[in-house]
């Protein structure tokens, strides 16, 4: 399971982390365990769906909050990579820059939804429906999208 999991993850840590969870998952569940008719096709499905809800939660940390997971443990100095630090706030400062040219609704629920705000709880906030909070995400990450590919074509 570890294997299908790192298949997914690409990060052993992250692939344990899941398996972890399915099993963990999997006792909280024991009562209802006489239902699970295929135990195998139970498992993938579940180690599947536990890494993609793994690899969806770290895509919404903001670019600072990963950059920052060097510094903000106890890790050995010779493990921090500065080019890769470099490049994390270089794109942090570049999304940045392409945010604050969204229009102010739509760089206001992209900024939300990166501070781990639902939609529900950005609507109640900004005062508008949900659905027009999921329309200004959705449309703002398509032109945040359109631009980090234009910026990146001009790089090369």
């Amino acid at each position: 399971m570890i294997r299908y999991a790192f298949s997914i993850t690409k990060e052993r840590g992250l692939a344990e982390d899941v398996v972890s969870q399915v099993f963990t998952n999997l006792w909280d569940k024991r009562h209802q365990l006489n239902k699970i008719r295929e135990v195998k096709f139970y498992l993938n499905t579940s180690v599947r769906n536990q890494a993609i809800n793994i690899i969806t939660k770290n895509a919404r940390l903001p670019v600072s909050k990963i950059s920052n997971e060097f510094t903000d443990h106890n890790t050995p100095i010779d493990i921090i990579d500065p080019e890769k630090l470099l490049m994390g706030k270089e794109l942090e400062e570049i999304v940045s820059k392409m945010v604050s040219n969204l229009p102010p609704q739509e760089a206001k629920v992209y900024n939300l939804s990166r501070n781990e705000k639902s939609n529900e709880q950005i609507s109640i906030e900004m005062g508008i429906s949900k659905r027009t909070v999921e329309n200004h995400l959705y449309s703002g990450l398509k032109k945040l999208k359109e631009a980090m590919s234009k910026y990146f074509e001009s790089e090369d």
